[in-house]
């Protein structure tokens, strides 16, 4: 069999192209020689393997990648060859992150790299982008769920200007011009929500499920996230501000500890409640910082597929994550365990990447969400303190995150914008923490 035709459908090594072509090593090389840049060698050990690329995404078979820093200069980081077999191999630049070779270490992916799906459309806004592309053509499923490598290489090399961090995919990205991005104060919230709900707004890649829009506001001189609750004064609408209460309170608490966490606040304008987060993967106007979930990175590297602190865990095994990050992970953990948060899934954790470390970003999301309405029914209120010797911290740790804990509800207890039911039920719970009648 030809060389060219066995690379086709295959990866591999010169020993194993010598078996299937009945070519000596020397005359294989010169064979592979003979192919030039199609070929790609993949480290292997003492015996590389080879690989044959292929145009891909509507462009040829190098893509680059691209950084972009807190600046907004963008830089050449790598450059992303698909495979005719199958998968794809990342050539990096001189000095960038091994991080980004995957767990192999040697740049190979038998899918799309794990930095490039985190990038597809997700969650709540990205369920809009994915119905407005799906209406300009038919073969973009109307589900971001449902996208392939083939979907996501496509929507990224057209749509890299909104998508989190700060990576971007394209020969051509250094070549765009800085886009335009909508403007406003918080003055203008009500409209963009209105906007959200009518699918009439530019959209991010942004996840979660919450209703939610971007925007940059003036006002903080940022991009900012901003989450609402809906409009009037039913017990759904009542029950989604107390959730924004509880996570406004959680940041609160949390932000003069040594774990880093979104700035945000909160503001009433036509019937609803707005808590706007800085987006801490963007600087200034233009500049960027690196940002990736942790679903997608334990996908890669751990398997784990649980919750964020055997994840953290085994990354920390790897020399992949700071012992430090490792210890906020785990109070961090324990601390919404605290509070009720019942949504601590592998999407609602980011790292960065500094140098060949992952590094943990501020928290987000961090909320009381076990009293979120479900399948569209409001429950009554209803929690209580979970075992608190369930986790690796020592019992120092344990004690003192188990006191930010009490500090979140008795400042939740004391926001008069909280509802008279969750007001009730504090009443009769704060009492029942720790023993700590004094608390109200």
């Amino acid at each position: 069999m030809d060389i060219l035709d066995y690379l086709e459908f295959n990866v591999a090594t010169n020993q194993e192209l010598q078996k299937i072509t009945g070519l000596n090593a020397k005359a294989v090389s010169r064979q592979l020689h003979k192919l030039g840049g199609r070929i790609v060698k993949i480290p292997n050990g003492r015996s590389p393997k080879y690989a044959l690329t292929k145009n891909a995404f509507g462009v040829n078979d190098e893509i680059h990648l691209w950084e972009t820093d807190t600046y907004g200069k963008t830089y050449h980081i790598a450059t992303i060859r698909p495979l005719s077999a199958g998968g794809f191999f990342i050539e990096l630049m001189p000095n960038m992150s091994k991080l980004l070779l995957g767990e192999a270490k040697n740049g190979y992916y038998e899918d799309l790299p794990y930095f490039l799906r985190d990038m597809a459309p997700q969650g709540f806004l990205g369920r809009k982008i994915a119905k407005e592309i799906h209406s300009r053509d038919e073969r973009f499923p109307n589900d971001p769920k449902q996208w392939n490598a083939k979907h996501i290489g496509r929507y990224l090399l057209s749509n890299n200007e909104d998508v989190i961090g700060n990576l971007r995919f394209g020969v051509n990205t250094n070549l765009r011009l800085r886009s335009n991005f909508s403007r406003s104060t918080s003055a203008d919230y009500p409209e963009l929500a209105r906007q959200t709900l009518s699918s009439d707004i530019n959209f991010s890649s942004a996840a979660g499920e919450q209703a939610k829009f971007i925007t940059y506001c003036t006002e903080q001189n940022a991009h900012v996230l901003v989450k609402f609750s809906p409009k009037g004064d039913d017990a759904t609408a009542r029950r989604w501000r107390d959730i924004l209460i509880t996570e406004y309170w959680a940041t609160q608490t949390l932000k003069n500890t040594n774990i880093a966490v979104a700035t945000t606040r909160l503001l009433e304008a036509d019937e609803r409640l707005f808590l706007e987060s800085i987006r801490f993967d963007r600087r200034g106007e233009h500049g960027r910082e690196s940002m990736l979930s942790l679903l997608m990175i334990d996908a890669e590297f751990v398997g784990n597929g649980a919750n964020w602190v055997p994840a953290i865990l085994e990354l920390h095994q790897q020399n992949l994550v700071a012992y430090q990050d490792l210890l906020n992970t785990q109070q961090l953990h324990l601390f919404g365990r605290l509070i009720n948060n019942t949504d601590m899934h592998l999407g609602n954790l980011s790292l960065g990447i500094k140098g060949d470390l992952f590094n943990l970003l501020p928290v987000y999301d961090m909320c009381s969400m076990g009293f979120a309405p479900r399948a569209g029914e409001v429950l009554p209120f209803e929690f209580e303190y979970p075992p608190q010797n369930n986790t690796a911290l020592n019992s120092a740790s344990i004690k003192y995150i188990t006191k930010l804990a009490n500090q979140f509800w008795h400042s939740v207890y004391q926001d008069s914008r909280i509802s008279p039911e969750f007001k009730d039920f504090l009443t009769e719970f704060l009492p029942t923490i720790a023993g700590q009648k004094q608390l109200i």
